[in-house]
Order: structure tokens, then C-alpha cells, then sequence
């Protein structure tokens, strides 16, 4: 929550210090909000709504305001492809985990090292398109649109999609370090991916 005076100056612990206090607030409520796993889509896509708000200084963040307007989103005629583009997600991530498994089952055979590198990376890749997707504001409108513009930014935007392959690497090793911490990655993802879609010219 922003911290103001009577004068309408920030408190004492400044613009950065309450940023990240609405990334962790935002993230938790992103978590929550994904348990689902098929609401993950909406759910991310309006946390960097949020963020995004917040960086423009239009509104400030809390769990509340998110709450109400993922509800407002899943509930409008958006809901369905919402929900749609997140049981695409279920299941495709299912498909690459269990390749994943199926490799890790044959350690050993010739080949199987290259594949599991090769699969790694598709998996940090495609996670790090998925977050540009759902930083875009055309997210709020339609999937098929934003998903275009991630593929053809992120061609565009190298060094943007080292960053997000990077953030995913960081969150992914955070979790298997503390897996407490699943809680949080989602808000310095979100942050991740609304920082880096700002940073791009408009599309």
C-alpha cells in the first residue's frame, strides 16, 4: 500500500521500497489465484495488470483490488477463453513434464543427456513467450493476439528473452533450493516479465 502524507509526498521508505511491497503482495495473490492451475493465464496476466498500473502511477495494488478484478475478468465474456488458454497450458506443461520423466527413467541410453538439455531449454524458452503473453495488455483482449506479438518480440527483444529465460532459470532454482519460496516467485516473475515488456517500444 503507498505510504503518503498530507502533502501527497511518499513516507519514508520511498517509491522502490513500496513497489516491492505490492510485487510480494501481488505475487501471493497470483499464487492463490493460480491453485487452479487453469486460471494461471488470467491470473499472471492480471498481476502485471496490476503492476503495470502501479509503475504509471494510476492505481495502487492490494490483494482486495486484485481479487476484484481477476473476478471481474474470469466473470465477462473474456472468462471462457481465459480458461480455455490455461487448460492448453495444463496441458502441454503435463506433456513436457512427463517427457522430462520418461528421459530422466532412461539414464543411460545413448542420447538421452542432449535431450534432456534440449527439453530444458524448450521448457525455459516457451515459460519465458508466456510471460512476455501475458505482460502485454492485448492479454486483457484476446490470446491469440498477445501470443503473436510475445513469438515476434521476443525474436526481436534478445536480450529481454535472456532476461525472462533468466528469471525463470532463478525462480526454478529458488523453489528446488526452499520450496517455501513457491509462494513468492510468482510476484518477481510478474515484476519480471511487466518490466521487460516496458522496456520494449510499442509493438
Amino acid at each position: 500500500m503507498t505510504i503518503t502524507d498530507a502533502g501527497g509526498q511518499r513516507g519514508p521508505f520511498g517509491a522502490g521500497f513500496e513497489l516491492f511491497a505490492d510485487m510480494l503482495a501481488i505475487g501471493v495473490a497470483t499464487t492463490l489465484a493460480s491453485l487452479p492451475v487453469i486460471t494461471a493465464p488470467a491470473a499472471v496476466s492480471t498481476g502485471c495488470g496490476q503492476l503495470r498500473a502501479r509503475s504509471e502511477g494510476r492505481r495502487t495494488p492490494d490483494g482486495g483490488g486484485y481479487f476484484r478484478t481477476l473476478t471481474r475478468r474470469l466473470g465477462s465474456a473474456r472468462g471462457p477463453a481465459d480458461l480455455t488458454a490455461g487448460l492448453v497450458m495444463t496441458l502441454l506443461g503435463t506433456m513436457l513434464a512427463v517427457d522430462l520423466l520418461l528421459v530422466h527413467g532412461t539414464q543411460g541410453l545413448p542420447g538421452t543427456g542432449i535431450v534432456t538439455v534440449t527439453l530444458t531449454l524448450l521448457v525455459a524458452i516457451l515459460a519465458a513467450v508466456c510471460l512476455r503473453a501475458v505482460a502485454l495488455p492485448e492479454s486483457e483482449r484476446g490470446w491469440l493476439a498477445a501470443l503473436r506479438i510475445s513469438v515476434r518480440v521476443s525474436v526481436l527483444d534478445p536480450l529481454g528473452s535472456v532476461l525472462l529465460v533468466a528469471a525463470v532459470a532463478v525462480a526454478a532454482l529458488c523453489v528446488w533450493m526452499m520450496p517455501v519460496l513457491a509462494v513468492l516467485m510468482l510476484g518477481p516473475l510478474v515484476l519480471a516479465a511487466t518490466a521487460v515488456q516496458a522496456r520494449v517500444p510499442a509493438h
